[in-house]
């Protein structure tokens, strides 16, 4: 059975804006919740056929758990992830952990800092990778 078309531009957000943790009561892939990050921002068109599919198929790999500390890790270094994180970011690939960052450079509210993203995104598998040897 198909997923909503909603479901998967509301999912690649998630993995990056989870805004609260566990112990809120927030649904952070809940499109209508007004206090999440990503309320009212607009999709950016897809860069070619079949991307936000591929970012998706990502995403549900991805402990929601550790959307936040991948994010805070995106733009703090200093924010360093579990080791479950960290095994969850091996464990969907290189491939994957770019197509991710990559996706949220596409919004409006983070191209500025695309170069970052794109950058950190690498860095985090590596150190990740690193950290299972």
């Amino acid at each position: 059975m198909a997923r909503p078309t909603y479901v998967i531009p509301v999912m690649m957000v998630s993995f990056f804006l989870v805004c609260h943790t566990m112990t809120m009561a927030k649904n952070p892939r809940n499109e209508q919740d007004k206090e999440v990050p990503w309320f009212g921002e607009t999709l950016p068109p897809e860069p070619f056929a079949g991307f936000y599919t591929k970012v998706a198929q990502c995403l549900w790999n991805v402990n929601p758990v550790c959307g936040l500390q991948i994010y805070a890790h995106l733009f703090d270094q200093s924010k360093k992830l579990d080791d479950n994180c960290c095994n969850n970011v091996v464990k969907v690939g290189v491939q994957c952990s770019r197509d991710l960052g990559w996706a949220l450079g596409l919004y409006k509210k983070f191209k500025p800092h695309r170069a970052l993203i794109d950058k950190m995104s690498i860095i985090t598998y590596q150190e990740c990778v690193a950290r299972k040897l």
